[in-house]
């Protein structure tokens, strides 16, 4: 039995719980919140002892790995301590606020040779995965040109959100999720050029990526203020031999428009998902903590926290930054 210990009670905690519930051999025995964490455990996690302080949870308990659900600004402090007593970590993303924070992080990881996982869980959603697969199989030809759209609308969210020093906002906390999927189907990014805007609890963020490959990518992220527009993901993939495409308002998923092909095909997932995104990420975790690689490594989290945090950079300065300057 693979013993978990689940770090937050928010979101994502909630979605892993409920995930981790449904596999065989994996259990979540402890849960740490500095609040509520027995009405949590009590709705999803029947059975976890419940802590206030995630560092004695991990003395407490016999733990195989942990999953850090928290804030953003509270990670180095929590996988740091547990990369010291041998734990895995499944680390929500971004690594950190910082780079400084993060590369402790995967220093700390590193040294103790435990898995220090990034949740960037959009690499296990099938259309973004499959697009990923036919850019690299050639069907676009080489990529030049990328656009995505994130749009998260909210009312209430924690405070924490709000505060730019904890969050990095739209640019980190939001964008993050497409430039690691640029990133991971593109190549290393050279410099980045972005603009924000905010108002009344609104944010709207676009910056514009230069690939070492010579490719362009704009990445559009947007924090509304407003329960009545959608949550929405779109991206355009092009080159010389075709274009991706893909939105999620859209009924069919992705459509292919290739020269390779004798007509547009639109069919990523032609049968029902048996399984989704989330648990396949937390499939993933378990498998590197028994002994497998994980499938994102600590560096491939790092790099795109460098790349968002010099988007963050460029919009405060409003001027083109390096990943490598912000410390990457």
């Amino acid at each position: 039995m693979l013993r978990i210990g689940l770090l937050g009670r928010g979101f994502m905690a909630t979605v892993h719980a409920l995930r981790y519930a449904e596999m065989e051999d994996v259990e979540v025995v402890g849960v740490a919140s500095p609040s509520e964490p027995t009405e949590f455990a009590a709705d999803y996690a029947k059975g976890a002892t419940v802590h206030d302080d995630a560092l004695a949870m991990y003395d407490a308990e016999d733990l195989d790995a942990v999953d850090v659900c928290t804030p953003t600004h509270t990670h180095r402090d929590l996988v740091v301590p547990a990369a010291e007593r041998g734990i895995d970590v499944l680390c929500e993303k971004p690594l950190e606020r910082t780079i400084e924070d993060a590369t402790e992080m995967v220093e700390a990881a590193d040294e103790a040779g435990v898995t220090l996982m990034p949740g960037h869980a959009l690499r296990f959603f099938p259309e973004y995965a499959t697009a990923r697969d036919r850019v690299r199989e050639g069907d676009v030809g080489e990529p030049g040109n990328a656009r995505t759209l994130r749009q998260s609308p909210y009312e209430d969210r924690p405070d924490w959100f709000a505060d730019d020093e904890k969050s990095g906002g739209a640019l980190l906390d939001l964008a993050i999720h497409d430039v690691d999927f640029l990133r991971w189907t593109l190549g290393p990014v050279e410099r980045v050029f972005a603009r924000r805007k905010r108002w009344d609890g609104n944010e709207y963020a676009l910056a514009t990526l230069r690939f070492e490959s010579g490719a362009v990518g704009h990445v559009d992220a947007r924090w509304p203020n407003r329960s009545d527009l959608p949550f929405k993901t779109a991206f355009e993939i092009a080159g010389p031999e075709g274009l991706l495409e893909f939105d999620s308002e859209d009924v069919a998923p992705i459509e292919v428009r290739s020269t390779t092909e004798s007509e547009p095909s639109r069919d990523p997932i032609e049968e029902p998902l048996e399984k989704d995104p989330y648990r396949l990420e937390l499939e993933a975790f378990v498998a590197s903590v028994r002994g497998g690689e994980p499938p994102i490594t600590a560096d491939e989290g790092l790099a795109s926290l460098a790349v968002a945090l010099a988007a963050v950079e460029s919009a405060e300065r409003g001027e083109p930054v390096a990943p490598a300057e912000v410390g990457a």
